[in-house]
Order: C-alpha cells, then sequence, then structure tokens
C-alpha cells in the first residue's frame, strides 16, 4: 500500500476509513504491545499538537482489531508531559478507555549506539500520530521529526523517575542537543534506530510559520496522511505545504 492522502471530514470519520483502507487490522491483530505516539511538544493546543479525538479514533480501533497492550506515549520537550497529558485531554481519554499514558522522558531506556532510549519502542509496534506544520530549522515537522520526542538530553537521563520536563523559554529545550547536532541530522539518526510502523499525520488544520507558536493554515490544508514508510509520508506531507521534498535535508538521510 503507498501512501494515503484523504480529505478531512471528521476524526470521528475519516480515521476509520483511513485506518480499515490501509490494511492495519491484519497487522495489530498479531501484535503484543501497540505504542501510540502523538506530537504533544509542549502545552499548546491544537493544531500545534495532535487532537486526543484523533488519538481517541486510534485507540477505538485498536482496541477492536486487537487484544495487544496499548499504551501512548511522549516526551514533551517544553514542558512535563504529564501535565501536557492532563491540560489537552489525553488523561481524561486514557481512564476512558483504560489505556496507559507513559511520559516517554520518565521511561526506562536502553542504550542504542550510544544514545539512551526508551525500552518501549524496541517492545512495541509503534503508530505514530504527528500534525503538519513547518519548522524554523527542519523546514517540516511531520512524520519523520515525530522521533524527538524519545530523546532526552544526556544531563536528564541520570534523572528518570524525577521530574526532568523543563519549563519553556526560548533556547531552553530538553531535547536541545538535538538541535545543536542539526536537527536535520538528528532526525536521519533517530529514524535509523527508532522504527515507526505506522504514520498517520493529521493535516486537519497545519501550521506555519513555527512548529510551536506558528499560524494556523488559512485556509486549512483539510488532509489527513497516512501511510506505512514514514519516509514517503513526508514527502506527501511538504506537497501540502507547498515545500519541494528535495529541498529538505533530512528527506535524503534515509
Amino acid at each position: 500500500m503507498g501512501t494515503i492522502v484523504k480529505n478531512f471530514n471528521s476524526y470521528k470519520t475519516t480515521i476509520p476509513e483511513i485506518l480499515n483502507e490501509s490494511g492495519l487490522a491484519d497487522i495489530i491483530e498479531k501484535q503484543k504491545q501497540i505504542l501510540i505516539k502523538p506530537n504533544l511538544t509542549t502545552c499548546v493546543k491544537p493544531p500545534a499538537t495532535t487532537p486526543v479525538q484523533l488519538v481517541e479514533e486510534i485507540v477505538k480501533f485498536c482496541q477492536k482489531n486487537s487484544q495487544a497492550k496499548i499504551i501512548i506515549g511522549e516526551g514533551a520537550g517544553g514542558c512535563d508531559t504529564t501535565r501536557c497529558f492532563k491540560e489537552l485531554g489525553y488523561e481524561e481519554m486514557a481512564k476512558k478507555y483504560e489505556v496507559e499514558l507513559l511520559d516517554l522522558n520518565r521511561a526506562a531506556r536502553v542504550y542504542k549506539n550510544g544514545i539512551a532510549l526508551p525500552k518501549v519502542a524496541f517492545d512495541s509496534f509503534i503508530i505514530n500520530v504527528p500534525v503538519l506544520k513547518e519548522h524554523s530549522a527542519a523546514k517540516l515537522t511531520a512524520a519523520m521529526k515525530n522521533v524527538f520526542g524519545f530523546y532526552l538530553n544526556k544531563e536528564y537521563v541520570n534523572k528518570i523517575g524525577q521530574w526532568v520536563g523543563t519549563i519553556f523559554r526560548l533556547g531552553w529545550w530538553n531535547k536541545s542537543e538535538l538541535h545543536a547536532k542539526g536537527v536535520s541530522k538528528s532526525i536521519v539518526r533517530l529514524n535509523q534506530l527508532i522504527k515507526f510502523d505506522f504514520n498517520i499525520v493529521d493535516g486537519s488544520v497545519g501550521q506555519r510559520g513555527n512548529e510551536v507558536y506558528g499560524t494556523p493554515c488559512n485556509p486549512p490544508i483539510g488532509k489527513i496522511i497516512a501511510g506505512f514508510d514514514v519516509k514517503e509520508v513526508d514527502k506527501e506531507c511538504a506537497k501540502l505545504l507547498q515545500i519541494d521534498p528535495g529541498k529538505i535535508e533530512y528527506l535524503g538521510g534515509i
């Protein structure tokens, strides 16, 4: 199956249509653990972050088609992840469906090529659920960039179990090492270590100008983009923001 680009009507109708069309049901039926990874980079409402209504539809689909344990996991960059879960509606939704919320900034870690990453990333079928936005450094943030939520600056790794979120202010971010090393290079490296099994990008609105405090697209993009190949999904995402995929550095890296 190639990349699906579908007109957005509502989460309740469009998301099940895409998930059924993708053939995902047959795949997740065999899984023991599913990790749903939204983009909750900080406590800012959609379209800067993944709407809880979208993730809810994925949870419902997974519970209908699989006996797997379902985890919703994120590691916020600009605030305490648990605050994001609460303020953006994830805490209430998780209780409703009896699924686990996991702060990836506090999760148990294993070392892969010298990088401490959450063990859950290697024990789960990962459904990647970011939002479609322009990015100040990488031009685009969509499927591949959402891998940053698994990373944590080295200074915080030894403090797992403590409060490791930082209060966002310009230039201070608990994943700032990735920016210092070059955002595009970091995207490529982390995607070589962590593999997203399925991707569904919310382009129902879209955001321009900045990845956190940008401007909602007007008119809205009005699309949902999905597929198994993270790179191909991002190529379609770039086109929807009128960005030439060939000019996005990280798309040439894996």
